[in-house]
């Protein structure tokens, strides 16, 4: 009889995904992490380049962006445009800032595509850059859905896999949240998903945790052929079995809480079932990247899910 995972805790987590009134029509608030570059720490100085650029569907009318905070050295700023110039950086400017530290701002509406540049001057000051952590958008978002959604290869089956968990996943707290992302998947009405919980290191499923520093990941998923072949996100192979690494290290180096750390961990287990990211910002779906309060399957998700599975 296959061993199911107990759900040990129950989180409830209310996503900040909201409808409300704002400018005379409707739009909807989602939350995003969307950062410059080498944050946590200081931003690398004489980087005049765009930092990110900002992803939306294509049905989306409107939008605009919130910075919890930007912080910058002097002479050093932040823009917000509408296109990318190799000589300037405020092409189409919709956002500007000067140096200094502020928080809690909204940039103007932007209808098509925008550019976050971190603009420094090459004088040896630095300081931490910006933090974008909202979206809010008039019209409807348009998530990746049904093959769209995954990898062009996973496991043949998902019905029974089994997961081994390494000592290393208790020692640094993350049994529990490895037991609430199963769950969460395995309680997906319409889908044929299970797991079994095995002491085998051979596994189709191993996770693991280190306390490793310096690395650029919160956690890692990586699928191998039977013979231990790695297997990139663009083959079409079928996989034999696939290990999860927690980074418990860097987890804690950029303040995660213990909900951001769950998302985390149902985030790669969304993987385990073969779903790719979603990289646009207005999408609501655990499949999402970065610091987030989302702890579960989206209804995206699910649907996509019961799509495959």
């Amino acid at each position: 009889m296959k061993r199911k995972y107990l759900l040990s805790t129950v989180l409830l987590v209310l996503f900040f995904t909201s409808v409300f009134e704002s400018s005379a029509y409707a739009s909807t608030v989602q939350e995003v992490d969307l950062r410059s570059a080498n944050y946590p720490g200081n931003y690398i100085d004489g980087m005049n380049i765009y930092d990110q650029r900002v992803s939306v569907s294509s049905t989306i009318g409107s939008y605009r962006l919130h910075f919890a905070r930007i912080a910058t050295a002097a002479n050093d700023r932040v823009s917000v445009t509408s296109s990318y110039s190799g000589t300037s950086q405020e092409a189409g400017t919709i956002y500007l800032t000067s140096s200094g530290y502020s928080t809690d701002i909204w940039t103007p509406w932007i209808t098509g595509p925008a550019y976050i540049n971190l603009i420094t001057t090459n004088d040896g000051n630095v300081s931490t850059g910006f933090v974008v952590d909202y979206i809010e958008y008039t019209g409807t978002s348009s998530p990746l859905i049904n093959a769209n959604a995954f990898y062009p290869n996973s496991f043949s089956s998902v019905s029974n896999l089994s997961v081994y968990q390494a000592p290393s996943v208790a020692t640094y707290g993350y049994s529990t949240m490895v037991t609430n992302g199963l769950n969460s998947y395995d309680a997906i009405t319409n889908a044929n998903i299970g797991f079994t919980a095995s002491t085998s290191t051979t596994a189709q499923v191993r996770i693991s945790a280190n306390n490793t520093s310096g690395l650029d990941f919160f956690a890692i998923t990586q699928p191998y052929t039977s013979s231990g072949k790695a297997i990139s996100s663009i083959e079409t192979t079928t996989w034999g079995y696939a290990t999860v690494v927690i980074n418990n290290a860097v987890m804690n180096s950029w303040g995660l809480t213990t909900t951001n750390k769950q998302k985390v961990i149902t985030h790669e287990l969304g993987h385990i079932l073969s779903l790719n990211h979603q990289t646009n910002l207005d999408v609501n779906s655990i499949m999402k990247t970065g610091k987030l309060t989302i702890t579960s399957p989206s209804s995206v998700d699910i649907s996509n899910i019961q799509y495959k599975w």
